[in-house]
Order: structure tokens, then C-alpha cells, then sequence
């Protein structure tokens, strides 16, 4: 009969383990729910302070896919400043995306960055200039759509650019000298990239 009792006794024992060991499993779920909600509310707050430069500049070194002007581009983000991002296409060679033009972006990190390059869309656009590159650009109309003008970046302004379109002889001036090339605000460029042509 002790036998038995001491049978008994371990089952309750074993019973009651389970009972623990259950509301054990029940708090570190709801635990672990907790946590889970309070890493959202950080994700969200962290995504409340940062802007689309910044993601895009935690993603430098990354392939990403990013629209504009109605074309999609896929690449490795090479450089990544406030307003612009340049990325490398491989054997398409480079592009230049204006920031306010990008229509969506696919990236793999959801983590931001600050853009380490202050300068303006300028910068790679003076470049390209010095190089004398080839390049066709995309300039979004005021009215919806887009325009490709190609052409050599003559010169580079705070706020344009004049570019010698390909297929047109050079002005002259009225003064005899060369005539202006075609000018285009930086504000309405939306993509640029080489051609290849460089002189």
C-alpha cells in the first residue's frame, strides 16, 4: 500500500510540474508578445525620423531596385547624399536618380543611415561635365511625362545645367562666339546616365 501512495504522490508531483511548466510557457509567450509590440513601436518611431535619403544611404554597398520617371533601375548604391543617389548597374553602366523623381524604391534593410555626402545634385553632374561624357537625361515635364535630351553637359550651374544636345551644331552668338546649348533646371532632372560616348 506505501507503494502505492508513493505511486500516488509522484503523479500528483509530475501534475503539477506540467501545470508549472505550462504557466510558465504562458508568461514568456505574452513576454515575448510584449516585446515583439514595443519592437514595432521602435521600428515605427526609428522609421518617424528618417526620410527615404536615409534609407537609401543604410543601403550603400546593396543591390536595389528604385522607379523613376516611369523606368526601373536595379543596381548597387554607390553614393547616397540628401537629394540624389548614384547607382552602379554593372554593364549598364552608372545612373544618377533625383530623389524627388523616385516613384518607389525596393531595398532589403530596414535599417537608416545617415547620407555621409552633403553635397548637391551638382557634385556627380560636374563630373560627368569634366569628363565630357555623353549623357542622357531625363527631364520631367511640369505637365506629367518625360523628356530624353542627349547630349555633352556643357557646363554646370547652382541651379542648371546647359547641355550640347547631340545631333545639334553649336550656335553663334550674336558676339560671334558659340551660342548657349540647352538649359535645364536641376530641379526637373529626374535620371541621368552615360551613354558611352565621351570625347
Amino acid at each position: 500500500m506505501e507503494w502505492s501512495g508513493e505511486a500516488e504522490q509522484l503523479r500528483a508531483d509530475r501534475r503539477f510540474a506540467l501545470l508549472f511548466e505550462d504557466l510558465e510557457a504562458q508568461e514568456a509567450g505574452r513576454a515575448l508578445h510584449e516585446r515583439l509590440g514595443e519592437y514595432s513601436d521602435l521600428v515605427a518611431g526609428e522609421a518617424a525620423d528618417h526620410g527615404l535619403a536615409d534609407r537609401l544611404a543604410a543601403a550603400r554597398g546593396e543591390r536595389i531596385a528604385v522607379t523613376v520617371a516611369g523606368v526601373r533601375f536595379e543596381g548597387r548604391v554607390s553614393r547616397a547624399a540628401a537629394g540624389w543617389l548614384l547607382l552602379a548597374t554593372g554593364a549598364g553602366g552608372d545612373v544618377l536618380v533625383s530623389l524627388p523623381h523616385v516613384e518607389e524604391a525596393v531595398v532589403r534593410t530596414r535599417r537608416h543611415a545617415e547620407t555621409a555626402e552633403g553635397l548637391s545634385l551638382a557634385s556627380p553632374l560636374r563630373l560627368w561635365c569634366d569628363e565630357r561624357a555623353e549623357c542622357a537625361i531625363a527631364v520631367a515635364a511640369t505637365g506629367g511625362g518625360v523628356r530624353m535630351i542627349v547630349g555633352r553637359i556643357r557646363a554646370v550651374a547652382r541651379d542648371y545645367i546647359e547641355v550640347e544636345a547631340a545631333g545639334t551644331s553649336a550656335a553663334r552668338s550674336a558676339q560671334g562666339g558659340p551660342g548657349g546649348g540647352v538649359l535645364i533646371p536641376q530641379s526637373r532632372i529626374a535620371h541621368v546616365r552615360p551613354t558611352g560616348g565621351m570625347r
